[in-house]
């Protein structure tokens, strides 16, 4: 690590990651942690809003800086999922604790995304009197769990409205085992019925055509490794996630439904997805004449377009260069798995938009923790960041 890194307050970042994972905040029960985070503005002389859909729901957006140059927002969710295994862990899952090594924190939301959290707020209070030329914003949200409607989707409608200013860069706090993340993948859902004919059992190779077969044909052309790759997200992905079929163990089965997710990259659409399943689905028909299929919309996800921030934009840069002059190695892309995160909503508002946070361990799980060491390197690199955009008035 550089020596000309930014200076932590390890033990106070500590202390207020610790609090936030010590107030439940289950997605849809956010009100109490929202109010907390509230208060350490209020008490820090730092301005700030709380603004909601819902009064139950609230968001906080705090912002510092002289107003005159850019605006820089950091966004991070306090919303978590439910502790559904509490005897499996090995601390109260609703306490931040730290380890007797002082190595992690554990506790549920602890990674997923108090922790970087906790970051966003350290860096507000440790940069409130600096001489920045422009605004650093921070956007504290909810629902990101459950689909931001309450939360960042808000948060955006709000900016479009003006009332809150708009931000010309985003950092996002989600883990990404501080790598940077300035694209994701997007999202292709559909559904394939493949249409068979149904019979009683004992005339299935007689007059009955198995839909279900059909369906494993089709599984089998449509599952595994595509051979393409993107620098910032990696590969494409495909997976048969559900599969419905069949009334009775002694009727052949007339039809069969399939459930697909496809996670498509940057330079892939709805209809070139859609082209490469048919190609698959039609060899088989020429191969098999009783191989006859649709494809459906999907019932639970449709279709969200890979998102990316180039790397020629300012954010982008700045955050490669912090991270070699804190962390004194070459910025790698987060490509290991490269889910959703709210950044594609700022994105998909013309927002620049990159991903930088800690690792962690078991998120959603049981014994969730997050790595000290990743939240101070995450702080450092945030500041440093932050000062290369909003250049220090002079």
């Amino acid at each position: 690590m550089s020596e000309s890194a930014p200076q932590i307050d390890r033990d106070r970042l500590v202390e207020l990651v610790t609090d936030l994972v010590s107030i439940p905040s289950v997605s849809g029960d956010e009100l109490a942690i929202m109010e907390h985070v509230a208060g350490i503005f209020e008490g820090a002389g730092i301005d700030y809003v709380v603004t909601a859909r819902d009064q139950e729901r609230p968001n906080v957006v705090a912002w510092i800086g002289d107003g005159n140059g850019p605006i820089i927002a950091m966004n991070g969710h306090l919303d978590t999922v439910p502790v559904s295994d509490p005897d499996r862990w090995r601390t109260d899952p609703l306490k931040g604790v730290l380890s007797e090594d002082g190595k992690k924190i554990y506790g549920r939301g602890s990674s997923d995304m108090k922790g970087a959290v906790g970051v966003m707020i350290y860096t507000m209070l440790a940069l409130k009197d600096a001489p920045l030329h422009g605004t650093l914003q921070a956007h504290i949200v909810c629902d990101e769990e459950r689909g931001a409607d309450y939360g960042t989707i808000h948060v955006l409608d709000e900016i479009e409205a003006g009332r809150i200013p708009r931000p010309d860069y985003v950092l996002i706090g989600e883990g990404s085992q501080l790598k940077v993340r300035n694209a994701e993948r997007g999202i292709c859902g559909f559904r394939v019925r493949f249409i068979g004919k149904a019979s009683h059992t004992a005339a299935a190779r007689v007059s009955g055509i198995n839909a279900i077969a059909l369906a494993a044909k089709g599984i089998l052309a449509l599952e595994g490794d595509i051979d393409r790759e993107h620098p910032a997200v990696g590969k494409p992905v495909i997976s048969v996630n559900k599969i419905e079929g069949g009334i009775v163990s002694n009727v052949v089965p007339g039809e069969c439904t399939i459930t697909v997710d496809r996670r498509t990259i940057p330079g892939e659409t709805e209809e070139s997805v859609m082209s490469e399943v048919r190609a698959k689905l039609d060899a088989i028909k020429t191969e098999d004449p009783n191989f006859n299929y649709e494809i459906l919309p999907s019932k639970e996800d449709g279709y969200t377009p890979a998102n990316i921030t180039e790397d020629t934009s300012p954010i982008v840069k700045a955050v490669q260069e912090s991270v070699r002059e804190v962390l004194g190695r070459e910025p790698e892309y987060f490509a290991t798995w490269a889910g959703a995160t709210d950044g594609r909503l700022y994105r998909f508002a013309g927002i620049d938009t990159v991903g930088f946070g800690p690792s962690g361990e078991a998120a959603h799980g049981a014994n969730e923790a997050v790595f000290v060491d990743d939240l101070v390197s995450q702080a450092q690199v945030y500041e440093a960041t932050i000062r290369r955009i909003l250049r220090e008035s002079v």
